[in-house]
């Protein structure tokens, strides 16, 4: 590893603001300017990624150049504030939005853009913008202590670039994964949209209404084997477990499961980050307690309707934020009512929640959303079995993706850090 050096931010660059006087009317067409999501959103600015803006002949508004590093200024949590991104290309003419600002190096030949992107997005300098955040309800960050940032940094620009590198290689990896995850998830929302509504017949066939037999329903055209229900109809519970007594502090690092809200992903449970609570607290919530085939529905919050199956054959407990909905069907057709709410019941669930001073669903409500009966157990496992197969594909990417991710923020901790692993011990 060779020489590295500290510094604060006000010794080696100056800042500069994005567009100033602007109105509606001078956006949608003119010149380019970097939103704030991109700079949000990417370490390095896509350059694909803009909007325009109407700049007058005279006006004086500060240009983006190559090298330059843009921070978002305020949001509501202190963890948004001062998320930087390095504009690595060099475009002809672009500017900033109003919601960002700018930092300019005084000597740019003193570091590799890619290297300083990554930089200003590692743990330590993320926790030093966090703790520069300032206010109760819209967080800010302090100019002041934004200068006051200090970052360790390699003198050796060779080594700045093999450090990038290294860190670039990870994120095409992981860049590659998000582009087939989405498709995969493309190829699963079309294949709902054909195998919820129409089914597959008795030969294997998706059925069509051309060449088959539909009947009206309060669901629409539906085929004649098909019935209408409700939730309501088809279960034997329709309920929300409960929140323990003590609140947090009750929750432990092993015992039973308890699952909360953040839990549940229309790709099925997340278990990184579940609760436990003890044998005793599991027998005290007897009514929040799962069984296998339980379809798990959020109900309250940013992820209502949100919804998955409860496949593990393990005790466990939901919070007051799930309903849970046991059918009286079996596991396909609670695999089929998981599916059907996280692609058609999101529109009844949307109207429901329609009204300005809603706060979440009521059981009454879940019990009257409408869904098909299917009674031929094996068009059900059929039309179950084509979801499941690009699911768990969906599952394994997304598992993947974890692991680059890991990977990814185990490289930046050493190899952004003066005392971690040299980076001639990874080429």
């Amino acid at each position: 590893m060779g020489e590295w050096r500290n510094n604060t931010l006000r010794k080696i660059g100056y800042t500069y603001s994005g567009l100033s006087g602007k109105s509606a009317a001078d956006f949608g067409d003119g010149l380019p300017y970097i939103p704030y999501m991109n700079v949000f959103a990417n370490t390095i600015i896509d350059i694909e990624f803009i909007e325009h803006v109407n700049i007058g002949i005279h006006e004086r508004q500060n240009k983006v150049i190559q090298g330059d590093a843009l921070f978002t200024t305020s949001s509501e949590t202190p963890d948004e504030v001062g998320m930087a991104s390095v504009l690595t290309q060099n475009p002809e003419e672009i500017y900033l939005n109003s919601f960002c600002f700018g930092y300019r190096l005084f000597n740019k030949d003193g570091f590799d853009s890619k290297f300083l992107a990554y930089l200003l997005r590692s743990d330590n300098v993320r926790h030093q913008m966090m703790i520069s955040a300032q206010g109760s309800t819209r967080h800010n960050l302090s100019k002041k202590n934004f200068y006051n940032t200090t970052i360790d940094f390699p003198v050796s620009i060779k080594e700045q670039r093999k450090i990038a590198e290294i860190l670039a290689t990870v994120d095409e990896a992981i860049s590659k994964t998000s582009i087939l995850i989405q498709k995969y998830t493309n190829i699963k929302a079309g294949m709902m949209q054909n195998l919820l509504i129409n089914g597959i017949d008795e030969s294997g066939v998706l059925r069509s209404p051309k060449t088959h037999k539909y009947k009206n329903s309060s669901l629409g055209c539906i085929p004649v084997e098909w019935d209408c229900t409700t939730i309501g109809e088809i279960t034997s519970k329709v309920g929300s477990g409960a929140t323990p007594r003590g609140g947090q502090s009750v929750y432990l690092n092993d015992g039973i499961l308890f699952i909360r809200s953040q839990n549940v992903s229309f790709d099925g449970l997340i278990l990184e980050d579940v609760a436990y609570i003890s044998e005793h607290m599991n027998s005290v919530l007897q009514r929040s307690q799962l069984e296998y085939n339980d379809v798990l529905l959020n109900i309250t919050g940013a992820s209502i309707g949100r919804c998955c199956v409860y496949d593990l054959k393990q005790p466990a407990n939901v919070n007051q934020h799930v309903c849970i909905i046991r059918t009286t069907l079996g596991f396909d057709f609670a695999r089929f009512i998981n599916n059907w709410i996280s692609m058609f019941g999101q529109n009844q669930i949307n109207i429901l929640m329609a009204g300005s001073n809603r706060e979440g669903l009521n059981f009454n409500e879940v019990k009257a959303l409408k869904l098909p009966l299917i009674i031929n157990n094996d068009e059900l496992r059929k039309i179950n079995n084509a979801l499941n197969s690009i699911g768990e594909k969906i599952q394994t990417e997304r598992n993947y993706l974890v692991k680059l991710q890991n990977i990814k923020k185990g490289l930046m901790q050493n190899l952004l850090d003066p005392n971690g692993v040299s980076v001639d011990a990874l080429l």
